[in-house]
């Protein structure tokens, strides 16, 4: 920062590879509010590589980079903190700037949105990159899916795995165990046992979180064998069970 203030004091003003490096050591620090300030009080979209000249062509696409990879990490370090309302303001911040963010950027503001349970926030940022034309990935979905999952919303879960169905993208075992893991949360053991045999209908192998969520589904409908069928396949599978894994099992005899 005060590296900075010396540029300024000498009549130069801070490329955005220098405002990127400053800012990216603060997201480092966890002090993403500071590394935000400073892109604010500079404001990245004037910065000049000489006294009263503009960047040169040459160095145009490497400080864009920075800048964009900046803002990247800021998302990340306010989804970090759980504050999803200021991943979103950098979002905004980064598209007033002209820059378009990328597809794990918007991942990130999505995932952010989830784990603070705010689905409608979650929704509205994967509709605007879709109006901007950026592609969703599997991340984007499996993140969508447990946005809806956390607050119960299981009734959405299907209609946002056609949607992924329909654009040809590729459901993971992440996109499965998130799907079962909505249903278990909304009490909803049938569903959660369907999805559960259509991924290994697609050739798709569950794992660890997978078998957990499943043995919790029968613990919820109280079918503490059902439960045990689940654990001891997960053991033929070569999967070894976790600490989770075992607790489960211990509170369906219990």
């Amino acid at each position: 920062e005060k590296v900075l203030q010396r540029i300024a004091n000498a009549g130069y003003r801070p490329t955005a590879l220098d405002v990127s490096a400053v800012s990216g050591a603060f997201v480092q620090q966890q002090q993403a509010h500071r590394a935000l300030e400073l892109f604010r009080l500079i404001g990245v979209a004037g910065t000049k590589s000489e006294r009263g000249s503009a960047a040169p062509t040459e160095n145009h696409d490497d400080s864009r980079a920075a800048t964009i990879d900046t803002f990247h990490s800021l998302v990340h370090c306010f989804g970090e903190v759980g504050e999803p309302g200021e991943a979103l303001k950098v979002l905004q911040a980064m598209q007033s700037e002209g820059l378009q963010p990328r597809a794990d950027t918007y991942n990130l503001v999505i995932n952010a949105c989830a784990q603070s349970g705010d689905c409608d926030r979650a929704v509205e940022a994967f509709n605007d990159m879709q109006r901007r034309g950026i592609r969703p990935n599997a991340g984007t979905f499996n993140r969508v899916i447990y946005a809806f999952g956390a607050v119960g919303r299981s009734d959405k879960v299907m209609d946002v795995f056609h949607v992924m169905q329909r654009l040809g993208i590729e459901p993971t075992v992440v996109t499965y165990t998130s799907m079962v893991n909505a249903f278990v949360q909304s009490n909803q053991p049938d569903k959660a046992v369907e999805v559960f045999q259509l991924m290994q209908q697609q050739g798709i192998r569950p794992d660890e979180v997978t078998y957990t969520s499943m043995i919790n589904a029968f613990v919820q409908s109280n079918q503490p064998f059902k439960a045990v069928e689940v654990f001891q396949l997960m053991q033929q599978q070569g999967i070894r069970p976790g600490r989770v894994t075992y607790t489960s099992m211990i509170t369906a005899f219990a």
